[in-house]
Order: structure tokens, then C-alpha cells, then sequence
């Protein structure tokens, strides 16, 4: 302070630092002197949003498949709804198309896509004791999944129906004398919602060529965690010998 009550401006200004860097200021918001009384500046209107683009939906059947080898290709390929795994995580269908016996399992369990058919992991021994039952083996049956890819989940309602679809024309282009589905989802889709609830007699699966006999039973993955049902399913499996020796 100077005499007369003056102050030095450089005091002036470094106690005014001092009071700010106390109060945890520690940069300069403007260069620029600024009233800080006056009312800010109206701000421009935000610019509209561009919606965003509308996701492409997966490819769908529109022309049914007019042989089973065209109807292979296109489960190998991919190209319909609702599978879109690639190839090499499809499983495709095996045995004799030509076989009497019609085998529809819900979709591949783990390792079936490496091995390239169904029923390739834990499951094997199991199937093949239960095909050896009813007096056969691999090659005098036709075996396809319902999804050929594996779902992370159940299927839901519209994966179901178009797959569904496919595989009513499937059946109508194997022409098989009699139909065994495994598993609920591929029972519930092609039979009803109460396809297992009345389990334990035949049942007839629609398709483009008419009807064909059918049960619908436990998958054998389902039978390993739970043995007590393999009785009821081989009663199932035994309502279709008199189907197919007829």
C-alpha cells in the first residue's frame, strides 16, 4: 500500500489470483471481457436427427423349392429366414431321402455342426440304440434338424412359423410313410401348443401333399438328463412299427 491509502496495482492483482486459486480456479474461461449480468444469447434450434436407417430383414422364402436338391442348397446357403448362421454352422439333413422314415430333431446340439449330422456328440449311442429298437440303423432313415443352425434360445413365434413353412414342404418332397419329432419346439410348431401335453398317440402333420403319421416324443439330450422317461418314449417310437409295416 502506498501513502495515502493508494494500492500497488500489482497487489491489487496478485490478491485477486491468490482469492481465485483459494476458490479452486485454475484457468481462465475468456481472454475477452464479458458483462456476466447480462441475459445469455439465444441458442440456434437444434438440428434435426436423420432417423436412422431401418434394419434389413432377413431374406425370406418366396418360391418353394421344387426338389429336394434345391431345397438342400437353400438350407446349406442360408438364404431364408430365420437362420442366418453361416454355413459352416448349418447341419445338414443325412441318411436316405428316399427312406420310409422321416426323423425331425429340433435344431443341432454342440459339436453336430463340426461333425457335419445330427446326433454326433453325447447324444450318438443313445440315438443309435433307439433306431437299433425299432430295427434300423442311420442309412434307412431320414434325419433333419427343424433349425438348421443352433439357436442360442427357444425359437420365437416367427421364427417358428417359417421355418415351419420350409419344413412342411420338406416332408411333402421326401414323401415319408411316417414322421418321429424330437423335441417341443419342432412338436409345437408342426402338431400345436399341445402336441406334447397329449403325447402318447399318433398324430398327423399337414403339408403340401396331404398328411402323414407322426409322434412327437422326448429328445434323446432330453432322455440323457432324465432316464426314467425313455420307457414312455420308446411307447411313443412302438405306436409307428405298425405304421410302417403296413
Amino acid at each position: 500500500m502506498l501513502k495515502g491509502g493508494q494500492y500497488r496495482y500489482r497487489d491489487v492483482v496478485a490478491s485477486a489470483l491468490g482469492w481465485w486459486a483459494d476458490a479452486g480456479v485454475d484457468m481462465l474461461a475468456d481472454e475477452d471481457v464479458r458483462d456476466w449480468l447480462a441475459p445469455p444469447p439465444a441458442k440456434a434450434p437444434p438440428a434435426p436427427v436423420a432417423n436412422p436407417a431401418a434394419p434389413t430383414p432377413s431374406p425370406v422364402v418366396t418360391v418353394a423349392p421344387g426338389t429336394l436338391e434345391a431345397l438342400h442348397t437353400l438350407l446349406a446357403t442360408g438364404d431364408y429366414a430365420p437362420s442366418p448362421a453361416p454355413p459352416r454352422l448349418r447341419v445338414a439333413p443325412s441318411g436316405d431321402p428316399t427312406a420310409d422314415l422321416m426323423i425331425v430333431a429340433d435344431m443341432p446340439d454342440p459339436g453336430d455342426a463340426e461333425a457335419g449330422h445330427l446326433f454326433a456328440g453325447e447324444t450318438a449311442a443313445l440315438f443309435d440304440a433307439m433306431l437299433a429298437a425299432m430295427g434300423r440303423d442311420r442309412s434307412r432313415i431320414y434325419l433333419t434338424p427343424f433349425s438348421p443352425a443352433r439357436a442360442a434360445g427357444r425359437l420365437d413365434p416367427k421364427q417358428g412359423e417359417a421355418l415351419a413353412t420350409l419344413m412342411r414342404r420338406h416332408i411333402s418332397l421326401a414323401a415319408p410313410k411316417a414322421l418321429i419329432l424330437f423335441g417341443d419346439s419342432v412338436a409345437h410348431c408342426l402338431l400345436g401348443a399341445d402336441a406334447l401335453a397329449s403325447r402318447g398317440g399318433i398324430r398327423s402333420v399337414n403339408h403340401d401333399g396331404g398328411m402323414v403319421p407322426a409322434i412327437a416324443t422326448f429328445h434323446p439330450r432330453h432322455l440323457r438328463r432324465m432316464p426314467a422317461l425313455k420307457a414312455a418314449t420308446w411307447t411313443d417310437m412302438r405306436l409307428l412299427l405298425g405304421v410302417l409295416t403296413r
